[in-house]
């Protein structure tokens, strides 16, 4: 019976209007994947698993249709509508240049662009702008700022790595920003591209949100960019199989479980 009991409790319909957060007051415009962006996320997320698991429950238990069937339908209705929330947060020509950042080969040749007084910086100057220029790449990876502000990441490698130093440090700063500069204008290129380009069909399983064992805090296996892909560029769920369809461009599908 607790069983049971377990399995229908999924079936409550969250609250995903006013008062819950995700759609009170005004829309937000396009922008970066911050602060609220990530809380309509979470929002959106906690209601599309909680439905996952409302039709596995509905399939353990086949018996529940007639009663299950109109909850299930206004479960998914809460999950569309801050699936919305979030869609109208992000902007997709940001998912777009992330994957196209992505995309980016490592840099080569950069001891040739690094400044005279590299050698007395204290560390492989090659290897500190490589460094820095690569976590960059994973900042936009994960979606939580723009593009050109996932900067902050590559630059606090420098600081890392001068740590009480101030000797070469504005220098080696000016030269992961020229690099990530350009490449940034790469990246933007590679993306028009894309806008032109045939849209491609992925389709991938829905993660549920995880909870910790020992700390029983909740983590989600999908990062903010795929999250705002998956809101931004669905075309279809399969709510029994635990699927959805997405519409995306190739640089974005290469980035996609399934693509």
């Amino acid at each position: 019976m607790s069983e049971f009991a377990v399995a229908v409790a999924g079936l409550r319909t969250p609250a995903v209007v006013a008062g819950a957060g995700a759609l009170a007051g005004p829309v937000p415009p396009p922008g970066p994947a911050g602060a609220e962006p990530a809380r309509s996320v979470r929002v959106w997320r906690r209601a599309q698993t909680r439905a996952l698991e409302g039709f596995a429950a509905a399939a353990a238990f086949p018996w529940l249709e007639p009663w299950a069937g109109p909850r299930l339908s206004a479960l998914t209705g809460a999950v569309e509508q801050a699936r919305g929330a979030v869609a109208r947060c992000v902007d997709p020509r940001e998912l777009l240049t992330a994957a196209c950042v992505a995309a980016l080969p490592v840099p080569v040749g950069l001891r040739d662009g690094l400044p005279a007084c590299a050698g007395s910086w204290g560390v492989d100057g090659e290897w500190l702008v490589l460094e820095a220029w690569m976590r960059w790449q994973s900042a936009c990876a994960e979606g939580e700022a723009q593009v050109a502000d996932c900067v902050r990441a590559a630059l606090a490698a420098v600081y890392e790595a001068f740590g009480r130093r101030r000797k070469g440090r504005d220098e080696a700063l000016d030269s992961v920003q020229r690099l990530i500069t350009s490449s940034i204008d790469q990246a933007w290129r590679l993306a028009e591209e894309e806008c032109t380009g045939p849209v491609h069909l992925v389709q991938m399983a829905l993660p549920l949100l995880e909870t910790e064992p020992f700390t029983g805090r909740e983590r989600d296996p999908l990062t903010l960019w795929q999250a705002g892909v998956i809101a931004v560029h669905q075309a279809g769920v399969d709510w029994p199989a635990g699927q959805i369809t997405l519409t995306v461009p190739q640089a974005v599908s290469d980035l996609l479980p399934g693509g």
